[in-house]
């Protein structure tokens, strides 16, 4: 059993409990930066088990670099891959348009680039969650968030009764759908970015390098990398639709798949048709939010800022979100002044990556003569690549 995870707790705080809605990475996460900082968390969680549906995900310095701040970064690594570099290719011929290795940067950042399944790094999260003293209802469904005595309490269906679990703060780490975000008044829904990612964990290639490889082509494309201690492969299969899929694991149609990338060169192609099955889900992100908090009851990750997967930024937003929050925490001794710095804290940068992110899926699917225009730039930047995203890394 590995030792608990040191918290310190703080003479004063501008919160002594809180209470979270969601159990994914960013509410993991989050729940581990409260309980360092000597908040009593209590996690409510819908789903009936711990399980994050999908297959990898990277994660980038500016996120791997808090977890070893939570003392997690050694056993994130013994269930991660950290890739030797990023190949970015033409996703027609093959032919490699730019490559950037990750040493220098992990040098320069001060932390690794790593890439992990969800399931392996919310398990992580999960069990040092329980180790540090966080509590996690299950199959807990939110029905109302309301005043009480001060605080503010979650009103949960959990096997058909309905308990209040009460705090002086609550966090919205509920995903793109926030029931919490609604609550505060926003009831826009996600906006569908035509675009629908079919995913797969296949066998590693005999020949695979250990890399993450982007390969580009018009209205389509894919992005691979090692996961599993290098022994599967995670397939993602970016592909434009007019037709939305709400859910996060609906069954992919392998035919749309092959059809989508039917021209692109043998690599490609091999790969895909190494994939059983394909699951899919629609993209969605949301427009900023003129503001994320109201009283005692603010929102993180997805919940606060759901963004496009073509920055890599997802989890790592939501755990930077945790880290802010804390130190918001144990830097006010008011709890609604605290979550207010916490969201003018967090506002501008996740607005900016938000953008950043639809364009690069602009850009990542273009053709003609702006294709052939991306490509140059692509090739002149180098190894230079990954600092275009220095202010994204280096925070």
């Amino acid at each position: 059993m590995p030792d608990p995870i040191p918290f310190r707790p703080k003479p004063q705080l501008a919160a002594r409990s809180a209470v979270i809605v969601g159990g994914g990475i960013g509410g993991l996460a989050c729940a581990i930066a409260l309980r360092r900082a000597g908040v009593i968390v209590q996690v409510v969680e819908r789903a009936k088990r711990l399980r994050e549906v999908g297959a990898g995900l990277q994660l980038t310095p500016n996120a791997t670099r808090i977890l070893r701040d939570f003392g997690l970064l050694d056993r994130l690594q013994a269930v991660a891959v950290a890739p030797n570099a990023l190949d970015v290719r033409d996703g027609r011929t093959g032919a490699t348009l730019t490559r950037a290795e990750y040493a220098g940067a992990t040098t320069r950042y001060g932390a690794p680039f790593l890439v992990v399944h969800r399931a392996d790094l919310q398990n992580l999260l999960a069990e040092a969650a329980t180790e540090a003293g966080v509590a996690i209802a299950l199959g807990a469904d939110l029905t109302a968030v309301e005043p009480a005595f001060g605080g503010v309490r979650a009103v949960v269906n959990q096997g058909g009764d309905l308990i209040a679990h009460g705090a002086d703060i609550l966090v919205g780490a509920d995903g793109v759908r926030s029931m919490v975000r609604a609550h505060l008044g926003h009831t826009a829904p996600p906006v569908f970015a035509r675009r629908v990612a079919y995913r797969a964990t296949v066998n590693v290639p005999d020949d695979y390098p250990n890399e993450v490889r982007l390969y580009l082509g018009r209205d389509a494309h894919l992005v691979a990398y090692p996961v599993k201690g290098g022994a599967s492969l995670n397939l993602v299969a970016i592909v434009k639709e007019t037709k939305p899929v709400a859910r996060w694991n609906a069954p992919g149609e392998s035919a749309a798949v092959h059809q989508a990338f039917a021209g692109w060169n043998g690599e490609v192609r091999k790969l895909l048709a190494s994939a059983p099955h394909f699951l899919c889900w629609g993209l969605y992100d949301i427009d900023p939010l003129p503001r994320w908090s109201s009283g005692r009851v603010t929102l993180l990750g997805d919940a606060a800022h759901a963004m496009l997967p073509f920055l890599a930024q997802g989890a790592a937003q939501g755990i930077e979100d945790a880290a802010a929050l804390a130190r918001a925490i144990t830097s006010h001794r008011d709890a609604a002044a605290a979550l207010k710095s916490y969201e003018n804290a967090r506002q501008a940068r996740t607005a900016r990556i938000q953008r950043e992110a639809r364009r690069n899926g602009i850009v990542y699917h273009l053709s003609g003569p702006p294709r052939f225009a991306r490509d140059l730039v692509l090739r002149r930047q180098g190894p230079a690549l990954l600092d275009r995203y220095g202010w994204i890394y280096g925070v």
